[in-house]
């Protein structure tokens, strides 16, 4: 059988002058992140696969790279579920590996603890332009700060290195899963309902709003609740103050401090940035993490044609390796 010159599909080599490059795009976000505190840490890139199949990862648990079993522990013959087979997966983002390494090594690291990751991830997804099934991702954590001094810090931390880089004119898209959870309960969706409502709502950039309402009530939702729901998202293109608006039109199925801590956010990142960027509220903003709780954020760069970036806080992923939950923001 002849040798493949090639690289697994889905998978580059990366030559010298892109290497360069890279290098130096890594020193800038590494020597920026750690002006505000944030301290570098490395986790493996195999994690249990208990750990990658605990339900946090939403779609990208159906991209896992599973290792199998090794030596005694795989026994082919009597093999009868996955479980049998498999032990190991090659890590699909590095916030779940940053919580198990958080709950191993609590005890030896200061609170708040800031943790800066760049490193591989793995995904066996469907190769296409601009999608790898290997790739890095660079992350910056707060682990223990239940404030929303955590989001404000991981944008400014953010702007700033993309600013550092010459980037311009790009956007920080923000939103809140407890706003996407009261539009939904508003509309008259049952919460049962709420991840599919998301799921389709997610498709927006791609389908419009029309295209997410054909879907809504292709899934069976009535048409009130899909025209309730659709009414919001007008509200808010035409509103000055999209929050403010919601604030009045949710009251019932909103706390205030969800919108206090949203205007708060919104208010001092816009006066102390220091790159040239806008924070734009969007109430179309799921991200497909099914971890999130909180506050949800994503990088939208014109050149790039889509989102480079993204993250939010995830207040119960820890108690799920502790017992007993951590506020996280990433």
């Amino acid at each position: 059988m002849a040798l493949i010159k090639k690289p697994v599909t889905g998978m580059k080599d990366i030559m010298p002058d892109e290497m360069q490059i890279r290098d130096y795009v890594m020193q800038v976000i590494k020597e920026t992140y750690r002006t505000f505190g944030f301290t570098p840490i490395e986790t493996p890139c195999m994690e249990n696969i208990a750990n990658l199949s605990s339900k946090q990862g939403g779609e990208n648990e159906k991209l896992i790279f599973k290792v199998l079993k090794r030596g005694e522990k795989l026994n082919l013959e009597t093999a009868r579920t996955e479980a049998d087979l498999v032990d190991n997966g090659l890590r699909y983002d590095l916030t779940v590996p940053l919580c198990r390494y958080y709950a191993n090594h609590a005890n030896d690291l200061p609170n708040p603890f800031k943790a800066l990751q760049m490193g591989n991830v793995w995904r066996a997804d469907r190769p296409q332009r601009g999608r790898y099934r290997q790739f890095m991702q660079c992350d910056i954590d707060i682990i223990g700060e239940p404030s929303n001094l955590a989001e404000i810090e991981l944008i400014l931390a953010t702007t700033t290195t993309l600013g550092k880089l010459g980037f311009k004119n790009f956007e920080i898209r923000i939103n809140e899963r407890r706003i996407l959870k009261a539009m939904a309960a508003y509309s008259g969706f049952a919460e049962e309902d709420f991840d599919t409502v998301f799921i389709i709502l997610d498709k927006m950039d791609k389908i419009g709003l029309e295209g997410v309402a054909e879907e809504l009530k292709k899934a069976g939702f009535a048409d009130a609740s899909v025209e309730k729901y659709l009414a919001l998202f007008d509200g808010v293109a035409k509103a000055e103050d999209g929050i403010a608006y919601l604030a009045g039109e949710l009251a019932e199925f909103l706390d205030e401090e969800v919108v206090k801590s949203m205007q708060e956010i919104a208010a001092s990142v816009t006066s102390t940035k220091t790159a040239d960027f806008e924070l734009v509220f969007d109430p179309t903003l799921v991200r497909g993490m099914s971890y999130y709780t909180g506050t949800i954020f994503e990088i939208a760069i014109p050149e790039f044609g889509g989102s480079c970036g993204g993250g939010g806080r995830y207040d119960k992923m820890v108690g799920n390796f502790t017992g007993k939950d951590v506020p996280a923001c990433g």
